[in-house]
């Protein structure tokens, strides 16, 4: 493949290649809605809140080049940081537009004229090509989507399928639940049979879910659910945009009866015609024409097409013969030449008539001999160089090279491909033997465009995100994990803003990053500055940013930018580092390149793992100091002991503390009773007996390398609103019935409500799969257990019960806590991702809502849910203490 040059290839050979816009299929896989040509509205340079009517000169993916209607001059402009509309928004919305103050003088009240002339010709961008922010349909496909892919002979048969591999539109898919009887399959992601997930759950009946093996292990209506929850499941990580892939929606209505005698290009060897019938009739757009041969068997070997009125591989009766295709004769004919007449009357059968087929335009701009590269037939995985060998009507034969087979496709089939497309996906092509072609070598030439690559100073090639190197605290890996794999080539200001833009959108602080990265002043020798935007909810931050001047900088840029970042140095950068980092970052200690910036693993003050001991206020002393020394001496290790306790307690948790009211009211009845020696022992007594009720266990801060921010700090400015509160508390903290007939009630109140969410949740097949229902889950399912897990005698039983872990939810390890959210019915959907995001169980203690929704990016139903459990634990921990007290 690395010797292959299609240009000398066709040079050599005389022959030229088919034009690429005859692949219909790989120009939708391209095209991602905006054009040359087209208008849109784009605000000011200077004044963001102003618009004004630009048209594109010039698509580069999401970098658009663009020209205010009325200026001379094009620009740059990124559609995924820029305010772009397409037209008629502003007035839609109110929102004032009016030309840039320059295209005013040099045109005044002409320049409606020139506007509404403008208007007329062109063309607006949909809005749904700038919401995908410039993205290409093979861009957008990420490996381990689901889709529902369509049974190659029931249009109502559909199963669920997991994306393994997309080259460029071409996507290696795997079935769910297959084992060796279903191997994996490749397909192109414009292909009818391919749905977003969900598209069966929305029809309903009669489509369903079916197992497309010979042995449908699925039978079992349990199995089956499971199956397809798990599925569920696993497509909430990877969500399919429902626009990508949709059946066709264009058919027309066939007039195909059943009984009729048609022939059809066999599917076995994509070579012979063979007589064939039209067997069942599913609905106006779809029916099954079956091979003669193979009436019997025909669902295990696949000797049908599913066919609609504009299928490309069934023909009237009479067509091979008239076109000089090979034509077998069935199994069931004597021996001589095949005559139709006499086999129509042999089989009591009708031939289907003309009308029937629809009109197929026939092949235009392909000739024999062109050149192209196609897929082999009889094997997926591999494509070829080919070559034209004949046309008829809307049918190309394809000789494959080297290996000389001939195959008849259609001319919108998808196995076909323009030349080069190997190349430009990275997939190996079948070439043929070009030893006696190859003429000598140019080195001169090879040399003199690398030395011309080398002399711009402007260009910048390829950087890579090296998505499995070490991110650093303030990189989200599973945003990382999602952006492309590299950016450029290209002009070397734009990649590198892109690059850097890219990296802020996967922190977890993108308005701190920037300010990071800020620099007042005239920059480094070296470096120039560019504005770059971060996006905080509803705010947007600018700033400007120090970037590399010439090409010959990017590598040290980006390593320079990775130490800001803590990250490993080759996080991103013009190497690839797809398996293997050349630092072994996943292996060394992670805080070789934190360089003492970042506060973390114990708390501030603590020494060998032990808070160092608070001195008290003066007041205070004098008033601890009144009783004996005797006592003062008794109470001193205790005294300790109590101090390192509280000061462990980190301040997040002081807000959250469900004895705080109490605690306070027993601080100021001391104070006032302190000159009574009596009444200060016996306050002495009951704090030495409730202070350990009062206080949170020891708490280190460790959260392993979390990448989470200060919960310190951000749980003691984002306190829960009143909505959030009464919403969780009212779902777990009810108030405990003392009668058993309460009890009863409860759990009657309990039963009913589960049934009438049951009721709520949509099928997935009306008649055919009602456990199915299931599938779909409730924000307000009940919690694992009820609400006697506060009670302090049941706290203690129920963990021990629940899985086999550290008594003490302080003590979990992160591998623990997934393991408990995994056990869990509401929360064990984000599981992976809280040990993605390494919470241990003190981290876990920690959380609250605001920064579950604000730094973990979590849904509010799923924050809520957590949230419960967070709330339970910190009351189990109390109880923990507690009973290990007592103990």
């Amino acid at each position: 493949m690395a010797d292959f040059d299609w240009n000398n290839y066709l040079e050599v050979n005389k022959t030229i290649a088919v034009p690429e816009e005859l692949f219909s299929h790989v120009e939708t896989s391209l095209y991602n809605g905006i054009k040359q040509g087209m208008l849109l509205e784009v605000c000011h340079k200077n004044n963001p809140d102003i618009y004004w009517i630009a048209e594109i000169t010039m698509v580069c993916g999401h970098l658009l080049r663009i020209k205010f209607i009325g200026a001379d001059n094009d620009f740059w402009c990124d559609i995924s940081t820029t305010k772009v509309h397409p037209l008629g928004w502003c007035g839609k919305y109110d929102e004032l537009i009016e030309p840039p103050d320059e295209i005013n003088e040099k045109y005044g009240d002409t320049i409606i004229e020139i506007m509404k002339k403008a208007l007329l010709d062109g063309q607006s961008v949909s809005i749904e090509a700038l919401n995908n922010k410039g993205l290409s349909p093979i861009d957008r496909i990420k490996v381990g989507m689901k889709v529902e892919v369509q049974n190659v002979i029931d249009p109502y048969r559909y199963w669920i399928a997991t994306v393994c591999e997309n080259v460029g539109g071409r996507l290696l898919v795997r079935y769910d639940g297959a084992d060796d009887d279903l191997t994996q399959f490749w397909i192109f992601f414009s292909n009818p049979r391919l749905s977003s997930f969900g598209f069966v759950t929305n029809k309903g009946s009669p489509w369903q879910f079916k197992y497309p093996g010979k042995v449908n292990k699925f039978s079992c209506k349990n199995k089956l659910s499971t199956q397809l929850r798990q599925s569920a499941e696993e497509a909430i990580s990877e969500p399919t945009p429902a626009d990508l892939f949709q059946p066709n929606q264009n058919l027309e209505s066939h007039n195909f009866v059943s009984g009729m005698k048609v022939e059809a290009l066999s599917p076995q060897d994509m070579r012979t015609i063979r007589p064939a019938t039209v067997t069942k009739v599913f609905n106006n757009l779809h029916f099954l024409v079956v091979i003669d041969d193979h009436v019997e068997d025909y669902e295990d070997s696949k000797m049908a097409w599913l066919c609609d009125s504009m299928h490309p591989y069934i023909y009237p009766i009479g067509w091979a013969q008239k076109n000089g295709f090979t034509f077998k004769n069935p199994k069931i004919w004597k021996e001589g030449p095949f005559d139709w007449d006499e086999y129509l009357t042999m089989t009591s059968s009708v031939p289907a008539p003309d009308y029937c087929f629809g009109n197929k335009v026939p092949l235009q701009g392909i000739e024999v001999n062109m050149k192209l590269e196609a897929v082999n037939p009889q094997n997926h995985e591999e494509i070829h160089v080919a070559n034209i060998d004949s046309v008829v009507e809307h049918m190309l034969c394809v000789e494959l090279l080297p290996i000389g087979e001939k195959y008849w496709y259609a001319q919108d089939s998808d196995l076909l491909f323009p030349v080069g497309w190997c190349d430009s996906n990275d997939y190996a092509l079948h070439i043929p033997d070009t030893t006696v072609e190859k003429e000598q070598p140019k080195p001169v030439e090879e040399k003199t465009v690398k030395d011309d690559m080398k002399c711009s100073d402007e260009w910048c090639d390829r950087i890579f995100f090296n998505y499995k190197c070490y991110a650093g605290p303030s990189i989200s890996r599973n945003k990382l994990s999602q952006l492309p794999k590299h950016v450029g080539p290209g002009p070397l200001s734009l990649v590198l803003k892109e690059v850097l833009n890219k990296i802020i959108s996967a922190s977890y602080k993108p308005a701190k990053l920037l300010k990071d990265w800020e620099t007042e002043g005239p920059p480094e020798e070296g470096m120039r500055l560019e504005m770059l935007r971060a996006k905080l909810k509803s705010s947007t931050y600018h700033a400007y940013v120090p970037i590399a001047r010439s090409a010959t900088q990017v590598s040290a840029f980006c390593r320079d930018v990775c130490v800001k970042l803590q990250a490993c140095p080759c996080l991103f950068g013009p190497d690839e580092h797809a398996e293997a980092c050349p630092n072994d970052c996943q292996r060394v200690d992670k805080s070789t390149f934190h360089h003492n910036t970042e506060r973390r693993g114990r708390p501030k003050g603590s020494v060998n793992g032990k808070r160092k001991k608070k001195k008290a206020a003066p007041e205070k002393k004098e008033k601890e100091q009144q009783p004996s020394q005797e006592s003062e001496s008794n109470k001193d290790g205790e005294s300790v002991e109590s101090e390192h306790s509280a000061g462990s307690t980190p301040p997040s948790e002081s807000g959250t503390r469900p004895n705080s009211r109490s605690a306070s009211r027993h601080t100021s009845r001391h104070n006032s009773r302190a000159n009574s020696p009596d009444s200060a022992d016996y306050k002495r007594s009951q704090r030495r007996k409730r202070e350990p009720k009062h206080t949170y266990p020891k708490l280190e801060m460790k959260t392993r390398g979390a990448k989470l921010p200060n919960f310190a700090l951000q749980m003691k400015e984002a306190h829960w609103n009143k909505k959030d509160v009464e919403t969780i508390y009212s779902n777990t903290c009810v108030k405990k019935q003392t009668s058993q007939d309460s009890d009863t009630e409860n759990e009657t109140n309990e039963s009913s409500s589960n049934s009438r969410d049951a009721k709520n949740i949509s099928d997935v097949s009306d008649s055919e799969e009602p456990e199915l229902k299931k599938l779909k889950f409730n924000t307000y399912d009940p919690l694992p257990s009820d609400n006697k897990m506060f009670e302090k005698d049941m706290a203690m039983s129920w963990m021990k019960g629940k899985l086999k872990l550290s008594p003490n939810p302080l003590d979990w390890s992160v591998d623990d806590v997934y393991a408990y959210l995994s056990s869990t019915d509401d929360c064990k959907l984000i599981a992976d991702k809280m040990k993605q995001e390494e919470i241990d169980g003190q981290a876990f203690v920690m959380l609250d809502l605001p920064v579950i929704r604000e730094f973990l990016h979590m849904k509010k139903e799923f924050a809520l849910q957590l949230s419960k459990h967070i709330a339970m634990m910190r009351w189990y921990i109390i109880n923990f203490e507690e009973c290990g007290v007592e103990s």
